[in-house]
C-alpha cells in the first residue's frame, strides 16, 4: 500500500517537482499550496472527520501565505494521529541560530534545508536518513510509539545545504 507523503509549499513549481519526486520514490504526494490549506486539513484530522490514508511523512515551506511550517509542525505535534511522523523544513531565507535552534527544540522540527534543494538522490538520501531517526527501536509500528518528537537534531551551521 503506497503511503501519502505531505507537501506543503505556495511555489508552484516546487510542488510540483516535489509531487514528482515522491512519486518516483513510491509515495502518494499529498499536497497543499499554503498554510491555510494545511491547517483546514488539520482541523479535519483533529475532529476525525477526515477519511483518507494519514502521510507518514511531512515536507513543508517555512515562509508561505497563512500558518508558517513551523507552525504547521507544532500543530502536527499536538494531532494525536500525525504527532509521529518526520517533520521537514525548507526554506528559501536565511534563518538564525536562534530561530533555526528554535523551530527544532520548540516546534517539533526534525529536519531543516535549504532551497534550492539537493539533487534528486541526495535528497532522497536525506529524506530517508530523517524517516530512519523517527522510527521506533522497539518494533513497534511508528504510529503507536507515543514520541512527540522534540526535534533534537540540532541546527547545523547555516553552510551546509542540508543543515544537518
Amino acid at each position: 500500500m503506497v503511503k501519502p507523503w505531505l507537501v506543503v509549499e505556495d511555489e508552484e513549481d516546487i510542488r510540483n517537482v516535489v509531487k514528482i519526486m515522491f512519486q518516483a520514490w513510491g509515495h502518494a504526494p499529498m499536497e497543499f499550496c499554503d498554510g491555510h490549506e494545511a491547517w483546514r486539513w488539520l482541523d479535519t484530522v483533529e475532529a476525525g472527520t477526515y477519511g483518507a490514508d494519514l502521510p507518514e511523512f511531512a515536507l513543508m515551506d517555512i515562509r508561505m501565505p497563512g500558518h508558517r511550517g513551523h507552525e504547521i509542525a507544532r500543530r502536527i505535534r499536538d494531532v494525536r494521529p500525525l504527532h509521529h511522523i518526520p517533520i521537514v523544513l525548507m526554506t528559501a531565507f536565511s534563518l538564525s541560530d536562534g530561530e533555526r535552534n528554535d523551530m527544532l527544540q520548540n516546534y517539533g522540527v526534525d529536519k531543516i534545508i535549504n532551497k534550492p534543494l539537493p539533487d534528486f538522490f541526495r535528497f532522497k538520501a536525506l529524506l530517508d536518513e530523517v524517516c530512519k531517526k523517527k522510527q521506533p527501536t522497539d518494533g513497534t509500528t511508528s504510529g503507536s510509539n507515543g514520541d512527540a518528537a522534540s526535534g533534537s537534531n540540532g541546527g547545523g551551521n547555516g553552510t551546509d545545504p542540508t543543515n544537518t
